[in-house]
């Protein structure tokens, strides 16, 4: 009898019981888009200025050259996908507009 339980506790383990799920990695992807440096953004920087600030931006439109947009997922384990994003829009080569979303 304490063998079969055993058998059976074992067996189970080792199948992939739904109550025993795999460990899942936190995957980040993107610009880390912090508050600290979105405050340090001013209307009227250049676009290397905010690059300093923000870094390299995740998207860059072919036809709209005035924007730059930092996009930052996360998801953590069996948790649902977080997303922040950042616009920059430029007139001129001069931040403009700043969109969070």
């Amino acid at each position: 009898m304490k063998k079969s339980l055993i058998l059976i506790l074992i067996a189970s383990t080792l199948s992939g019981c739904s109550w025993l799920r795999p460990h899942k990695m936190d995957i980040e992807q993107g610009n880390i888009i912090m508050p600290q440096d979105t405050s340090k953004l001013r209307i009227g920087m250049t676009e290397s200025q905010v690059q300093a600030i923000m870094g390299t931006p995740v998207l860059m439109h072919i036809f709209t050259a005035d924007r730059m947009e930092y996009v930052y997922t996360s998801k953590k384990g069996y948790n649902k996908m977080e997303e922040k994003r950042l616009t920059c829009i430029f007139v001129h080569g001069r931040l403009r507009e700043i969109q969070q979303g």
